[in-house]
């Protein structure tokens, strides 16, 4: 290895896209060189696991997409053959698009009116499931109006016998149809309704647990499932099945070198080869299944070797300061020390492209530091898509210090009339953070959601803490701590 060596490894990573934005369907939909599959991200493609739970940016709408195109079918069918992907025909139930097949929230919106998500909602997504079925058995079927089948299913035992007529035809084909149901926080703005659609739903999907041939596959944040007060009473069943979408540090480098795949440039592929060889590691793969046996997909020994090459033992001058393997899952973990692929390729790619650059590195120490405050702007940004209160509820913390009592923290909102700022735009445009008939003062209530999707957590002396993913960019202060940009 030379300095044109690093040189042009770190051009190669600084080019990566760390965007890791993905709809089920349509143009954001995966493609096959970004399809990297941790072990226990399995059960996310396997159509017998009915539930898929995952905090954002953890892979729900990707596996979704993975699953409900053909090409990336295909690919995944090859790297887990137990799970019959490849005899399988994927429809899609509610995504949030408008141009898949799904049904759009206004058409829900249309059919069942507000008050009558109990009365109407089974019959709104079992026609929505019969429906998909029936499109993913023949592509050329003219889909009917879901109103339309409301009204031809008023019967229940009329959508069963058809339910049940298509189950036996996929069964006698050896075929399955998987039903697909992502971005559910997107069917409603009221606490209420979005509980009795997703209520509703659920119903459904426990009903059809019996099909062999039809399955339907609901991919979920946990905060829906904690904070909806959801009242399906098998809940619980299908919740003990359900998959969760983890990543551990060694998927998260594993994904990063598994992305090295697509640098498409012949100097980058020669001089990451000669890396490799340096420290006895076979080159990249070629497929999909090779992947998951490489050693830096899997093999923590092998990736802290490798990427202490590219970063140095240390982030400083000695063990103190941290090694820089462990520094950037430490500092991108969320209160519940979960740390998600964007996050981690954020912190990489903007790391790469710091200047000045080291000559005997591919990117430094304070690189990595830069790479953290871009991650923590970019998470909180992401943050605010699915929870639009959120930069409200931080804007009045800067410069605060960490750890810190919860009076500090409902002080600077009361001050700044946080709670009323946010019921205000909350009416017409997103859900509150909080229930606002459950038990509680409000600002009591904005701390624990704070700490329901990660962004405080409790110390064991009490005071609360916020994760550098989020408190960099929100500018509170603590000591010892990464500053804010």
């Amino acid at each position: 290895m030379n300095v044109t060596d690093f040189a042009v490894i770190r051009r190669g990573l600084a080019s990566l896209d760390a965007s890791a934005n993905h709809t089920a369907s349509g143009q954001g939909r995966p493609t096959g060189e970004e399809i990297f599959a941790p072990e226990q991200h399995a059960g996310a493609l396997d159509p017998n696991k009915m539930i898929v739970l995952g905090a954002r940016g953890t892979g729900k709408s990707f596996w979704a997409g993975v699953l409900g195109n053909d090409d990336t079918r295909a690919l995944v069918a090859e790297a887990y053959p137990l799970l019959g992907l490849d005899k399988i025909a994927v429809g899609f139930g509610f995504t949030g698009q408008n141009n898949d097949g799904s049904v759009s929230r206004a058409a829900i919106d249309h059919q069942v009116p507000v008050g009558e998500e109990s009365s109407l909602g089974v019959s709104l997504w079992r026609c929505v499931v019969l429906r998909a079925v029936r499109s993913a058995i023949d592509p050329d079927w003219s889909p009917s109006t879901i109103g339309a089948m409301m009204r031809d299913y008023a019967d229940p035992e009329a959508w069963e016998a058809d339910c049940a007529d298509a189950d036996r035809q996929l069964t006698s084909r050896g075929e399955r149809v998987v039903v697909i149901f992502d971005a559910l926080d997107a069917l409603a703005i009221d606490w209420n309704r979005l509980r009795g659609l997703m209520d509703a739903l659920l119903e459904v999907t426990w009903s059809m647990r019996g099909y062999g041939a039809i399955h339907l596959k609901l991919f979920l944040r946990p905060d829906q499932i904690r904070d909806l007060g959801l009242r399906f009473v098998e809940l619980p069943k299908l919740l003990s099945g359900a998959t969760n979408l983890r990543w551990s540090g060694t998927d998260l480098y594993g994904m990063l070198f598994a992305k090295l795949r697509i640098a498409n440039d012949p100097e980058f592929e020669a001089a990451f080869r000669r890396l490799l060889e340096q420290e006895a590691i076979p080159p990249l793969p070629k497929t999909l299944g090779d992947l998951r046996k490489w050693p830096l997909a899997n093999t923590r020994a092998a990736q802290a070797r490798v990427f202490m090459r590219l970063a140095g033992s240390y982030m400083g001058r000695s063990r103190k300061k941290g090694n820089t393997y462990e520094w950037p899952l430490n500092h991108l973990a969320d209160g519940h020390g979960e740390v998600t692929p964007q996050s981690f390729l954020t912190l990489i790619v903007q790391a790469a492209r710091y200047e000045p650059h080291p000559t005997d590195q591919a990117f430094s120490a304070e690189g990595i530091r830069n790479g953290l405050r871009e991650a923590s702007k970019t998470r909180v940004e992401q943050l605010a898509l699915e929870f639009k209160w959120i930069k409200r509820a931080l804007s009045p913390l800067a410069r605060l210090q960490v750890p810190c009592v919860a009076c500090d923290i409902t002080q600077r909102w009361e001050a700044t009339g946080t709670i009323e700022a946010i019921k205000t735009a909350a009416t017409q445009h997103f859900l509150l953070p909080f229930q606002p008939d459950s038990p509680g003062h409000p600002y009591e209530k904005l701390i624990e959601a704070f700490i329901r999707i990660g962004v405080l957590s409790i110390r064991k002396d009490t005071r609360y803490d916020m994760p550098d993913l989020f408190r960099v960019a929100a500018r509170l202060l603590k000591k010892g701590g990464v500053a804010p940009a």
